[in-house]
């Protein structure tokens, strides 16, 4: 059976809202993480130079390899007829002590689209830089909870045709990121169902 390069307009457009909404790590879907309030007493005060948060400053990859999978694996979860996916490039993340935080993505999505005797190749670069500041709320269950507020995007480009899997991102009014993290990896989760795992620089 020959498969067809035309692309149907109605497949792109499901799948295509699928897969943006797929991937937000910070932000975006889905309501931030409130951390629980503190019992009555006296509030707690950050450590001097950030204390526990020492092991999120630094620079940090993307492990493209782990989020590839996981970005994948839920698509098939999700019905999404994708074959031939793939996804290339990386982010960097860059933590500050003294609170700044900059991102640098250049990530490629690929993959066919297919049903029936349709299949709709598609194929998107995204190119961006964007800076933020960070505070810290060690009350979250789970490491750390990591608060990203004043998000500023330098610049963005997005080239191709078709679909695009949004990478790790970390915008929104309220972006609160649960984090886990020690001396060489760290996991960051937030408004999206993808764990985003970095590795140190």
């Amino acid at each position: 059976m020959a498969r067809s390069a035309a692309p149907s307009s109605a497949l792109l457009l499901v799948a295509s809202t699928i897969l943006l909404a797929a991937c937000t790590v910070g932000g975006g879907s889905g309501a931030p993480q409130e951390p629980a309030a503190p019992e009555e007493s006296e509030p707690q005060q950050p450590v001097d130079g950030l204390g526990d948060t020492d092991c999120v400053v630094g620079t940090w990859a993307l492990d493209i390899v782990d989020y590839r999978l996981q970005a994948e694996n839920y698509l098939l979860g999700l019905g999404v007829p994708i074959t031939e996916f793939d996804l290339l490039g990386g982010q960097t993340l860059t933590i500050t002590q003294d609170g700044g935080l900059g991102v640098e993505t250049n990530l490629r999505t690929s993959g066919v689209i297919v049903a029936g005797d349709s299949a709709v190749p598609v194929s998107v670069t995204t190119v961006e830089s964007a800076s933020a500041e960070w505070g810290w709320d060690a009350t979250s269950p789970s490491g750390g909870l990591l608060e990203v507020v004043d998000w500023r995007v330098i610049d963005s480009e997005s080239v191709g045709d078709g679909l695009d899997v949004a990478p790790p991102r970390f915008e929104g009014q309220d972006a609160f990121l649960l984090v886990d993290c020690d001396a060489e990896t760290m996991l960051l989760q937030g408004g999206g169902p993808l764990t985003a795992l970095f590795q140190r620089v």
